[in-house]
Formats: C-alpha cells, sequence, structure tokens
C-alpha cells in the first residue's frame, strides 16, 4: 500500500517554532484572531487574522483570503503557516490547497482538539447549509508542529473538547492508553493542561499512523469517524462545540453497538459512565427522525448506505453500513 507519511514535529515552546520554518520561501502567516492577541510576536511574518467560527467556514472567507494573499503579493512560491485550532487550520489548509491551484504550507495547532486530531491528516474543508466539511480537499501540510505550551491558555471547555477526540482515538486503536487516560482525568481533571502533552501526543501519533496508510479513507481512516456522523448531526442541529457533540456521538455509537449485536452492554455502558463522569453529555435531545435527517446528507454516505463506526471493544473499532431507509428505526431508542 502506497504511504503517505504525515510529518509530526514537536517543540518545547513557541520561541522554537521559527526554527522549523523554511527559510528560502516568503512566509505568509494565517492566524485566528484570539490566537494572534496573545502569540502574534512569535510570527514575523506577514499575519492575515481571521475569525475561527463555524459560520467563516465558508466558500466567502476562503475567497476574501486569497483577496488578502494576492494583496500581499504571495505567488507560487510561498510557504503559508496557519497557526489556530482546527477551524483555522480547516480553513487555511483549504486556501493553501487552492491558491495558485496550491502552495506549500505547515499547522500550528494551539488547541488540544487540533493537536490530537483537527491538524492531523490533511483534510481541509468549509461548510455549506450548516452541514460541516462538504466542500473541501485532502493535502497533507509539510508538517505539524505540536507545542504544549498553547495547551495553558485554553478554557476548560476547549480542553475537553479535545479530550473527546483524545479518547475517541484510543477507543479506535489503544485500550491500554484509555484506561490511563481516564485514570489521569479522573484524578487531575483539567488542571496544569500541558501535562496532557504526553496523552495528546500519543493520541496524534496513532491518527498519523492510520492516516500515513490510508490518506483516501479507503479503508482504515474511516474508524476515525467514531462518534462523527451523530456528531455532525447534534451540530446541524444545535449550537454545541464539536468536541461535546463527538462525546454524545460516541455514547450514541457505544449505544447502537449495543443495539446491533457489536459490542456487549458491559463495554458501552464503561464508555459512557467515563464519559459522563468527565462532565460530557451523553444524550441527546434529537429525535431519531432529526437525526436521521441530517445522517442521511452526512459526507460518510454512500450509495443508498451511511456507514457507522460501531464499537466491538475499547481498542477495536469496525465500519458498519446501514441503509438510509433503516435510519429512523434504527437510531430510536439510543438516548
Amino acid at each position: 500500500m502506497e504511504g503517505y507519511p504525515v510529518n509530526l514535529t514537536e517543540c518545547s515552546s513557541p520561541e522554537q517554532i521559527v526554527s522549523f520554518i523554511p527559510g528560502d520561501r516568503r512566509v505568509i502567516v494565517i492566524i485566528d484572531s484570539n490566537v494572534k492577541k496573545r502569540y502574534e510576536n512569535y510570527f514575523p511574518y506577514p499575519q492575515i487574522e481571521i475569525e475561527a467560527s463555524e459560520s467563516s467556514k465558508t466558500l466567502l472567507s476562503v475567497e476574501q483570503i486569497c483577496h488578502e494573499l494576492m494583496e500581499l503579493g504571495a505567488d507560487r512560491d510561498t510557504f503559508i503557516l496557519v497557526v489556530g485550532g482546527g477551524i483555522t487550520t480547516d480553513i487555511g489548509g483549504f486556501v493553501a490547497s487552492v491558491y495558485y491551484r496550491g502552495v506549500k504550507f505547515a499547522f500550528v495547532p494551539t488547541t488540544l482538539l487540533s493537536q490530537v486530531d483537527a491538524a492531523i491528516g490533511g483534510k481541509n474543508g468549509v461548510n455549506t447549509e450548516g452541514y460541516k466539511n462538504i466542500i473541501g480537499v485532502i493535502r497533507q501540510p509539510e508538517f505539524t508542529i505540536i507545542c504544549p505550551e498553547f495547551l495553558n491558555t485554553l478554557s476548560e471547555q476547549h480542553l475537553k473538547c479535545g479530550v473527546a477526540e483524545m479518547l475517541k482515538t484510543f477507543i479506535i486503536g489503544n485500550q491500554n492508553l484509555y484506561y490511563s487516560a481516564i485514570e489521569y482525568l479522573s484524578k487531575n481533571r483539567f488542571n496544569n493542561p500541558a501535562t496532557l502533552q504526553p496523552y495528546a501526543l500519543s493520541a496524534a501519533k496513532i491518527k498519523a499512523s492510520i492516516v500515513s496508510k490510508d490518506l483516501y479513507e479507503r479503508g482504515e481512516r474511516k474508524l476515525l469517524n467514531l462518534g462523527h456522523t451523530f456528531a455532525h448531526a447534534i451540530e446541524k442541529h444545535s449550537s454545541t462545540a464539536h468536541g461535546q457533540a463527538v462525546a454524545t456521538g460516541i455514547a450514541l455509537a457505544a449505544r447502537l453497538s449495543v443495539k446491533l449485536s457489536v459490542t456487549d452492554p458491559q463495554t458501552a455502558n464503561t464508555i459512557i459512565d467515563n464519559l459522563h463522569n468527565l462532565g460530557f453529555d451523553t444524550k441527546t435531545n434529537l429525535t431519531a427522525i432529526q437525526m436521521a435527517g441530517a445522517i442521511a446528507r452526512d459526507k460518510k454516505k454512500s450509495h443508498k448506505n451511511v456507514s457507522f463506526i460501531l464499537i466491538e471493544k475499547i481498542g477495536k473499532c469496525i465500519s458498519y453500513p446501514i441503509e438510509i431507509t433503516r435510519l429512523e428505526e434504527v437510531l430510536n431508542d439510543l438516548s
């Protein structure tokens, strides 16, 4: 199988970041406006500031950024450095992938969620009509710089969003890391967030390993969607933060795994209880009709089916196709 290397670069402080940037190219930074207020001096290059919100993930925003790049004289040899959380890397990566039909770029993820998930794997895209990432490309950054110091300025809500994605990755790929992370979080909660870095790096490396073997999601990479089919439906109908929606989605996937005899109730209850004890909502107010309507238009739809990622056991998941005509029936009574 052809490989697609994912280059993760660790650094101990933001001061080190400039040492990783190519010295033979002009650099332009696309940066989250909130991150810019605190960290802009670490990036001594022209900067394009963007608002990091789901409402800004549109083709209009992409066009506006491309216009700013033109105004700055960016050409095909310009290197774009994208600094911010998952929304920023989604937008910035998409811009870099289409500007001049593609210029080289790199990510500096500044949230736990982006360090463990969103900034890894080459998926870059924007939303349309409230549906997430319908328009996008798959193109790898040259590298992704993981710096733990950024985590120290995050709110508990932002940390929890990242923890949900981190635990998702462990449920897919490493039972021991899952239980170790749960034990650590149950004792330390979200205090001293930089100490989460060993777990964050482990999750990032697991995802990087999967993506390097299956960039275009033809096989194993599909498993990384655990919880996301439900999460995107929840986000479509509410203002729920992505990480919280993923946590709820994982709980719903666990219940569906029991309903379809893929796993045992004890495994599902363990995951649901762990998420609940960390402060995540494990139920949704959406009806089966609402969920089915949103899921029927999800990116993971293929022909007459939608693929759900279900849990056999902690550390092992499977892709399970369900006919669109059966969605409402299958999704009934999951909460």
